[in-house]
């Protein structure tokens, strides 16, 4: 099954879950949301880096690479000016737009996992958190990382956690292939900090 499908599914069956696994099946829109909001502080607020870089948030652009249905989205809308989120499903892009509609600050748009579209040089800060970990092929990562050094206006930020353990079958829906900042690099990007994550992952902070 093509990854759009994958996920277009898994959104119908149960999409607070498959966004946010840690409360189990049944959880509950208030803990999605907060899980949301203690997600949105601890990345992005309280993110020293992205502090220093951008001390007033009101005028910048910022883009949810795989927004899902908004779980951290949502929290963007407060501080940002405009808020786009991207993600490869369909499902979740409506899903999304329901549950955000009274915020006229966001815009939500479905892609095919490779292609951002949006214009060059557009968007101030890019973040992206449980996504990149699910990607299944090396060259959807490359794109994904091209795409977004395209959109980003010169100094702009990316923000992104990878996978860092290598896995023996990508057949369950949360696998994904390994990469790190040489991805990145390759594509122009300079290298703000990178922190490993246990023995599974790693953020990036990456300068266009």
């Amino acid at each position: 099954m093509d990854q759009k499908s994958l996920w277009d599914e898994l959104a119908k069956e149960n999409s607070l879950y498959y966004i946010n696994s840690d409360k189990g099946r049944k959880i509950t829109e208030q803990e999605f949301r907060q899980s949301g909001e203690r997600d949105y502080v601890e990345h992005i607020i309280d993110d020293e880096v992205i502090l220093n870089k951008f001390p007033n948030l009101t005028d910048l652009v910022i883009l949810d690479l795989g927004c899902g249905i908004g779980r951290m989205t949502e929290f963007m809308a407060r501080d940002f000016k405009l808020v786009l989120g991207t993600d490869i499903s369909g499902e979740m892009i409506e899903q999304g737009q329901r549950r955000l509609e009274r915020l006229n600050n966001v815009q939500l748009l479905e892609t095919n996992g490779y292609i951002i579209p949006l214009p060059d040089n557009i968007v101030d800060f890019v973040f992206s958190y449980l996504v990149f970990q699910h990607m299944k092929e090396i060259e959807q990562i490359e794109e994904n990382f091209r795409e977004v050094y395209r959109i980003l206006r010169p100094e702009g930020l990316f923000k992104v956690r990878v996978r860092t353990d290598k896995l023996q079958s990508m057949s369950p829906w949360w696998a994904g292939v390994d990469c790190d900042e040489k991805v990145a690099l390759s594509v122009g990007f300079k290298l703000l900090k990178k922190e490993e994550v246990g023995n599974y992952g790693l953020w990036l902070w990456l300068e266009k």
